[in-house]
């Protein structure tokens, strides 16, 4: 058995590798990304055959592991615990502080194994109903002019700079402004679930409106955003299992109470 670099003729197939209530395109994120220099992408090989699979996600010494998967038929053998500490190590190797990552109830053991420690928890809601909110008049889309914020903001909310990925998806973003036209939260619907950050409760709750104002959205948020939590919890969405954030190394003083919606278990 092997590690090894993916390479884009590795991808072809690989979707048949993560579970199925995962809902998810992995051959399409692996297209996306593979020729990003930000982006690390490993495979586990036996026999010829991928087994396994690892992604890290690494900007300025902080990164994010995600996609940790093996095979159905090659689990409970430690492979997953495997791939995380080689994940680890190579993260290390070049340059990096602080790991973070999201974890499921079953997979945060093997992760603990691994070194990492639970920060915090995330509280996932669904909307299975389509729910008529009115549009606040203070939400925008997004100009160039606005971006400058938009990455301080996040910079702020976050303690790490993910202006490449912000970037990348805010196209079609919207903003809330207030009364004297200063951005006071952001949504970026493409941003794999929609990321929503937002300093101020008003805004952020006008965002998420928008956001389960359509059927089949997800949101994830920290349980330090009681204000989100409740607002969603009275909506009657539907209530999923809770995530775990677990990180290693150097701690990164994020500001949970201002996440509203987490973009991906990628980069939080």
């Amino acid at each position: 058995m092997i590690i090894k670099i993916l390479n884009k003729t590795d991808i072809p197939g690989l979707n048949n590798l993560p579970p199925l209530d995962w809902t998810f395109d992995y051959e399409q994120f692996l297209n996306e990304y593979i020729d990003e220099d930000y982006f690390h992408a490993f495979v586990m090989i036996q026999d010829d055959q991928i087994i396994g699979t690892g992604n890290a996600f690494m900007k300025n010494k902080v990164a994010w592991l995600a996609n940790i998967i093996i095979d159905e038929k090659h689990r409970r053998k430690g492979l997953g615990l495997q791939m995380t500490k080689f994940l680890v190590d190579y993260l290390i190797s070049i340059g990096c502080e602080t790991q973070i990552l999201i974890a499921t109830p079953l997979g945060a053991p093997v992760y603990h194994k691994a070194g990492f420690r639970k920060i915090s928890e995330y509280h996932c809601f669904d909307s299975d109903t389509k729910i008529n909110y009115p549009v606040s008049k203070s939400i925008r889309l997004l100009t160039d002019d606005d971006m400058a914020e938009v990455y301080k903001m996040d910079l702020e909310v976050n303690s790490e700079n993910r202006t490449h990925l912000i970037r990348k998806y805010s196209s079609n973003g919207l903003g809330y402004l207030n009364s004297e036209n200063k951005l006071q939260g952001y949504y970026l619907p493409d941003f794999s679930r929609g990321l929503i950050i937002s300093k101020d409760e008003k805004a952020g709750i006008e965002l998420l409106k928008l956001k389960h104002s359509k059927i089949g959205m997800r949101t994830m948020l920290p349980a330090e955003n009681k204000e989100g939590i409740e607002f969603l919890a009275r909506t009657g969405l539907k209530k999923g299992e809770k995530l775990i954030r677990m990180l290693l190394g150097k701690n990164n003083n994020w500001n949970p109470q201002h996440i509203y919606s987490y973009a991906s278990g990628y980069c939080g």
